[in-house]
Formats: structure tokens, C-alpha cells, sequence
């Protein structure tokens, strides 16, 4: 099994997740693999935009703001290209999704936290529909699963981390079933709920340690984070023409650049995978061919 991340930037369009749905079809013919999703590029900040217009009780903008994002991902719908049935089955979910997120918003009276973490999940929710319809369209049998229903975590709203031993429990209960029909999960990343069913968001750049978690879970083969850069650098090589590529890392390097600030690493991403020894490879979607950073725990250990 592999568990495949992709991150907004390679979902930034409706075309560019045809082109991820034909890379999840290699993979799908060889070896059950489970999707998490980011949200489309860009669509996060413009949620976090949102909620904080409506917090300030700035409703004329932030129902502009909507109705902005609204486009964007019907935009991306009628890129697909789908057959009718599909495409009209696609724009009601759509439809629902921000309706609920419009009342939320509207309806809201504290704006806290949890809130906050509850109207940012939008955005991955969003984007599970459009690519599940993707490869769908491919004829790959996916469907959008919804992270509350899988990754448990503890409480601490903006920064979670999961709880493995309950996230184990749900995930085999939801995924496995599905794998079993070669059915490919597309799980949203980015959140998970707590015990107690609140959604709860796991950082920015959290998709990462949705994938890894997943890993750790399901007991995958490997993880592939699937990116927008050839792999892992020392530093960002679109600012720095000195930046050095790893080819291979220790888990305690990744973690230690991670940590440093390297913004392609999630800094909880190594630990679940660490612990099990699960490969995880960094990988440039626009290229993928290229072998990418391979991060493990190397042959001497």
C-alpha cells in the first residue's frame, strides 16, 4: 500500500488534477493506494480571509468572497470535462458545501477557534469532490472521505496532533472496506477531529502529517509526498541558486530541516513514519519521473 499526498499547487487547477488523476492511475494498477488531499492553491488563505471578514462583521465583503471562491472551484469543475450526469452530480456537492459553509459563517456567534479550524476545512473538502470525480472520470473508482471520519486528534485547535491508537481504530473501519474493492480513497488532509467530533486542524502544511499518519495506521509500503520542486533542498532553491538537493535523508534530517523552518516538511511528518520505518519520497508532480528526496531510516540502522 501507498499512501499519496498532493498538494495545492499540483490541484490548482481542473486540468492539473486530470493530470494528477493519470499519476494516481499508474500507481492504482500496481498497488492499493490511499489520496490525501490539500486544498486548491490558494483557496486556504482566502478562507482564513473569509472567516476573519465575517468576525468582523464585514458580511457585504465576505459574501463577495464566496461567491469568489464558488468560481474558482466551478471553475475547475468544468474543466474536467465530465459527462452530465457526473457534472451535475458534482456541482449539487459543491452546491452543499458552501451552503453549509455560508450558513456556518453567517450564523456564527463567537468566531473562536474552533471555528476558525471548522470554516478553514472547507477548502480540502472541496477539492476531495473534484478530484474524486477526476478519476473517476478515468474510470478509477474513487471517493471523497471526509478526515473527521478517520484521523483522531487531541484539542489543541490550529496546531493538533493525532492520536494514534483511535485514528488506527477508524481508519482500518473506513478505508480498509474500500480498499478490499479496489476503491481508491481520496481523504481530505489538513484536519482531523477530536474525540469528541470537533475538527481541529493540524498546522499549516498539515497534509503532509495527514499522509504519514495514514501511513503509520494502515501500515503502508511508503509515502509519496507529491510537490512542486525535485525534491528536498537545504534551502529554497527558487530563491537560492547555492541550494544543496538531498537525494537521501536520515528521518532525523528531514526532522532537524523541518524544524529549522524548510517549508516543503511538515515538522510532525517524520514521526509517525519513523517509528514503523515507512519510506517516504519527495516528488515533483510536474516531473514525475524524476526520483525525487528518498527519506529513511538508511541501511546502518
Amino acid at each position: 500500500m501507498k499512501i499519496m499526498k498532493f498538494g495545492g499547487s499540483s490541484l490548482g487547477t481542473g486540468k492539473r488534477m486530470l493530470h494528477v488523476a493519470e499519476i494516481i492511475k499508474k500507481f492504482s494498477n500496481k498497488s492499493e493506494v490511499v489520496i490525501v488531499v490539500s486544498a486548491m492553491n490558494g483557496v486556504t488563505d482566502k478562507l482564513i480571509s473569509l472567516f476573519q471578514k465575517c468576525k468582523s462583521r464585514d458580511f457585504s465583503t465576505a459574501f463577495e468572497e464566496i461567491r469568489i471562491l464558488h468560481g474558482i472551484h466551478n471553475s475547475a469543475l468544468r474543466d474536467l470535462g465530465l459527462r452530465k450526469n457526473d457534472y451535475v452530480h458534482i456541482k449539487k456537492s459543491l452546491y452543499h458545501l458552501f451552503g453549509d459553509l455560508s450558513i456556518y459563517l453567517f450564523l456564527c456567534k463567537d468566531y473562536s477557534l474552533s471555528d476558525y479550524d471548522y470554516v478553514i476545512s472547507f477548502g480540502e473538502k472541496l477539492c476531495s469532490h473534484l478530484l474524486s470525480a477526476a478519476l473517476n472520470k478515468i474510470d478509477v473508482i474513487a471517493k471523497p472521505i471526509d478526515a473527521s471520519s478517520v484521523i483522531v486528534a487531541n484539542n489543541m485547535f490550529g496546531n493538533a496532533r493525532a492520536l494514534l491508537a483511535d485514528t488506527k481504530i477508524k481508519a482500518k473501519k473506513s478505508l480498509l472496506p474500500l480498499l478490499l474493492k479496489h476503491i481508491v480513497p481520496v481523504v481530505t488532509g489538513f484536519y482531523a477531529a477530536t474525540k469528541e467530533g470537533k475538527i481541529v486542524t493540524l498546522g499549516r502544511g498539515g497534509s503532509d502529517y495527514s499522509a504519514t499518519i495514514l501511513s503509520n495506521v494502515l501500515d503502508a509500503k511508503e509515502v509519496i509526498l507529491w510537490k512542486e520542486v525535485d525534491g528536498v533542498f537545504s534551502t529554497d532553491p527558487k530563491k537560492d541558486d547555492q541550494a544543496k538537493f538531498y537525494s537521501e535523508l536520515l528521518y532525523s534530517e528531514a526532522l532537524a530541516l523541518a524544524e529549522r523552518g524548510a517549508k516543503v516538511l511538515h515538522s510532525e511528518a517524520m514521526k509517525p513514519v519513523k517509528s514503523k520505518g515507512i519510506i517516504v519520497w519527495v516528488k515533483n508532480i510536474f516531473k514525475p519521473d524524476l526520483i525525487g528526496t528518498k527519506i529513511w531510516k538508511g541501511v546502518s540502522q
